[in-house]
């Protein structure tokens, strides 16, 4: 009945107009991102990142203006998050995932004896199954730590007080907590759940069977939601927005383990909602936008501003400037431009705020930089950097321009800068020095191989640009015109000794050069192996080399394995190898592949002698060979006829012909026979037939 309950929820997902949305792709699949981008808000440090259970079970949620309660954050589920959202597609039925966590069981069985009568010990929770569990370190900066949460889930008006009893718990463990549940090896004494119904005494776990309008039993903090709000259609109930809270120790290292599954089945799911920025430890407040993020101020020319730091009863503070010097332990300071910095100590704990730099938006900051060299018979414009103030300037230059930028050559100028809106000035002084001619220089050059090769010559020039350059190699001229950055490189396969000619800018001032570079051509190597193809016998071995003597050999086989670096390679199996050299002016070449073919030799075994006398001993004439392809064997008598002939080595000669048995005398064989090697052979010799 649940797993139809199941397909009934999912299938009417299609046909919903539900507002909330849910997010499982990237960044929002990322549990580090969920964590530390979504969930965190100001206290927290959190470090060692795990989440464990099927990806579509955690996500991203957004329910902005509908009836949640909480507008964003993190959304675990016992099923796929993404069933919440109109859009979503549902990829039932889901993979079972292994995740286990007997802490979450011993919380479901926990419930039923803190229920009132009649339902106490009304039922078992024999399993918790689909855990997903998000689970982190973290340093609080402060002595309390506090989160939002809702739970809602598909099984109420269905199984409350029942074995499948969806459960979750807030597992934190750390310095000064004890409890019963698991906790890392670090917090050796037990974790204690967060997510228990407000006021209860003792501690009474939230679940459909502990917050729900049925039994009732504190229906304050639940929202029947059968008839489908606008948000949450798959949900039939859900909590109001609670609050987890719990004291701890400021600069001290916590663990928590977020984590929720389904009771005794895998049918119908549920859902814990985590508000984004909720989870946080109390941090120091500073109005005029001082406080966790650095901000930029901007304050009326020649005018202060004051800053008021807030960091709770009995906070003390120390107020810092951009040099680190404390210049007040007020809650508030009055001061002008510049980057200060703000701590409070609260509750025991230190908190520090980020800088923030004051400026005076009106007043304009004028820089001409110090000094301009510019190159000889050159000009330069000179554009003043202007920042601050309204934007609406007028200019007042030293050689009497009202321009906002003036050309000039060598000198002193100066200028000053008014903001027509406040009347605030900025000015800045600077010296354009006229240099003397550039410098140019060649360098580059070097040995080439004459296999296509080239090098790089190398022209650097620290005047003005653009400039035309003219070079020569003993026995050509080159030109380049309109060369737009300082240097030139000029890639050649010529040999040749280069030099600059000349090299003038645009305002024809020459350059003072110096400098060649040589280019030297070196004949390319050609590798040519002693062996193309060949076989080689089993045993032998074959002496790979070259007719010319290199500085490098590398010896490779098919599969380009280096295999030797000797300027002879000794082969004894079949492959392809070839050389790759490299002669004494760097110059290499890769000789063709020599295919080797290793074969066995062909042997033959023929007697001399055999005695067909019906004696059962040596009556046939039998010849044995070892690796052919092929055999053929004819025996003539003295007067050259053909008494027996076989292609077939296994067939012998048993001393007759035509029927009848051959006198006693000596036959003539030959033999010939085609081995592994498909190298042809012939044997012949004398048999002596014996009685």
């Amino acid at each position: 009945m649940k797993y139809l309950l199941s397909i009934i929820f999912s299938l009417s997902l299609l046909i919903s107009y539900s507002q909330i949305t849910v997010d499982l792709s990237s960044p929002y699949d990322a549990p580090s991102f969920l964590i530390d981008d979504v969930l965190l808000g100001g206290g927290i440090i959190a470090s060692n990142h795990l989440y464990q259970g099927d990806s579509v079970q955690i996500g991203f949620f957004d329910a902005t203006n509908t009836s949640l309660g909480i507008d964003n954050g993190i959304v675990m589920a016992t099923g796929e998050v993404g069933v919440l959202d109109p859009a979503f597609v549902s990829t039932f039925p889901l993979i079972p995932n292994t995740v286990t966590d007997p802490d979450l069981l011993n919380v479901a069985n926990s419930v039923p004896p803190l229920l009132p009568a009649p339902h106490t010990n009304s039922f078992t929770v024999s399993s918790v199954n689909d855990i997903a569990v998000l689970e982190f370190d973290f340093v609080p900066t402060s002595d309390s730590l506090s989160f939002r949460y809702v739970f809602g889930s598909q099984e109420y008006f269905a199984f409350e007080n029942s074995q499948y009893n969806d459960v979750f718990g807030f597992f934190l463990s750390g310095p000064g907590i004890t409890g019963p549940y698991s906790s890392p090896a670090f917090h050796p004494n037990g974790s204690v759940n967060l997510a228990i119904v407000p006021g209860s005494n003792p501690p009474l776990p939230i679940t459909i069977s502990s917050v729900n309008s049925v039994t009732p039993i504190n229906s304050q903090y639940f929202v029947d939601n059968q008839g489908g709000l606008d948000t949450i259609s798959v949900a039939s109930g859900y909590t109001t927005v609670l609050t987890a809270y719990a004291a701890v120790q400021c600069g001290e290292t916590y663990h928590i383990r977020l984590a929720i599954a389904d009771g005794s089945d895998s049918g119908l799911s549920s859902f814990v909602w985590l508000e984004a920025g909720s989870f946080s430890s109390p941090v120091l407040e500073v109005v005029d936008d001082l406080g966790l993020d650095s901000t930029v101020l901007e304050i009326p020319c020649n005018s202060n501003i004051t800053l008021t730091a807030n960091g709770g009863v009995g906070a003390t503070y120390e107020w810092y400037d951009d040099s680190g010097n404390v210049f007040s332990t007020n809650n508030n300071v009055t001061v002008g431009s510049g980057l200060y910095w703000v701590t409070a100590t609260s509750f025991g704990c230190p908190v520090i705020s980020d800088s923030i730099t004051v400026v005076s938006q009106s007043a304009p900051e004028v820089s001409l930089l110090n000094q301009y060299t510019v190159a000889c018979n050159a000009t330069i414009n000179l554009d003043p950097i202007v920042t601050g103030g309204s934007g609406n300037y007028t200019y007042d230059w030293s050689n009497n321009s009202a321009d906002s930028s003036i050309i000039v050559g060598g000198g002193t100028f100066g200028v000053i800068v008014t903001d027509q809106q406040t009347s605030c000035y900025g000015g800045d002084t600077t010296i354009v020095v006229e240099s003397l001619p550039p410098d140019a220089s060649i360098l580059g050059g070097g040995s080439i191989c004459d296999n296509g090769s080239t090098v790089q010559i190398n022209f650097t020039y620290n005047g003005l640009i653009p400039w035309d350059l003219e070079f020569i190699n003993e026995s050509d001229t080159f030109f380049e015109n309109n060369i737009q950055t300082q240097s030139y490189n000029y890639i050649t396969s010529q040999a040749g000794t280069y030099e600059i000619i000349s090299i003038v800018d645009v305002n024809d001032c020459m350059a003072n050069f110096s400098g060649t570079a040589i280019v030297e051509v070196n004949q390319n190597p050609t590798a040519i192996l002693n062996w193309d193809d060949y076989l080689l016998y089993i045993g032998d071995t074959l002496f790979l080399q070259l007719s010319e003597d290199y500085s490098i050999y590398e010896w490779y086989n098919q599969n380009d394995e280096l295999i030797s670096n000797n300027s002879i390679l000794s082969v004894y199996q079949a492959g392809e190898y070839y050389v790759y050299v490299v002669d004494e002016n760097g110059c290499s070449d890769q000789s063709d592949l020599s295919i080797i073919n290793v074969v066995p030799r062909s042997e033959l075994y023929v007697p001399n002698t055999f005695t067909p006398n019906s004696d059962r001993h040596n009556e046939l004439f039998i010849v044995h060979a070892q690796n052919i392809r092929s055999f053929n064997m004819k025996i003539f008598d003295r007067w050259g006829d053909v008494l027996f002939q076989s292609d077939d080595i296994e067939k012998h000669w048993d001393g007759t012909f035509n029927g009848n048995k051959v006198e006693q005398d000596k036959y003539l064989y030959v033999i010939d026979i085609v081995g592994e090697d498909n190298v042809p052979f012939t044997k012949s010799g004398i048999i002596n037939l014996l009685y």
